[in-house]
């Protein structure tokens, strides 16, 4: 279990650091996000017409409201609300931990335990979640093709670091894993004592 958790933690940070470099430094999805011409006039409107923090949809009907309307789908969160970057990278590494963990169990069901298996299946898994989560977006609420791309790219090159870093701490004896393979560390240890 001690192994498991050592290549959860070094896949989350590989995630954690291919995040802030992607976007803070190379910031390459910037060609996706478009800015507001008056973010005055627009932060004035949301804060007088959203009472809460919360998801808003623009328009809130079930009827279709035809081409000449406006529409937005936006997170609002109202003067006042307070974001600590310290608390969010931590909350972000634990995320990226877990969702490590849950990605090597399903890695421990495969039978490719190769170092390119490994990496293969961690790239599939960001694909997997970058499509699962925002195609769905450009579906239903007509986000742009770029900006799902974009996400989904981003998705796919973290995922597939993450599983670089899996498949070379694994092969490596300290992890006792050279040849059993982390899949079969993994399958022994759900297995448990016999």
């Amino acid at each position: 279990m001690k192994n498991i958790a050592l290549l959860s933690v070094a896949a989350g940070l590989v995630l954690l650091v291919w995040g802030f470099l992607s976007h803070a430094v190379l910031s390459w999805q910037d060609a996706v996000w478009h800015e507001f011409t008056d973010e005055t006039v627009v932060s004035r409107a949301l804060t007088d017409n959203s009472p809460r923090r919360g998801v808003y949809y623009l328009p809130y009907a079930d009827d279709d409201p035809g081409p000449d309307r406006v529409r937005a789908f936006v997170n609002v969160l109202p003067p006042g609300t307070e974001l600590s970057i310290g608390r969010q990278v931590v909350f972000g590494l634990v995320i990226q931990i877990l969702s490590a963990f849950l990605v090597l169990g399903l890695l421990s069901r495969t039978r490719d335990s190769s170092f390119w298996g490994r990496v293969g299946f961690f790239s599939g898994v960001g694909l997997t979640i970058g499509f699962v989560s925002h195609a769905y977006y450009w579906n239903w609420f007509g986000f742009p093709a770029p900006y799902v791309v974009a996400t989904i790219l981003d998705s796919v090159v973290g995922w597939t670091l993450a599983g670089w870093a899996v498949a070379v701490l694994a092969r490596t004896s300290a992890f006792g894993w050279r040849d059993a393979g982390v899949s079969g560390a993994l399958q022994e240890h759900l297995r448990g004592p016999s």
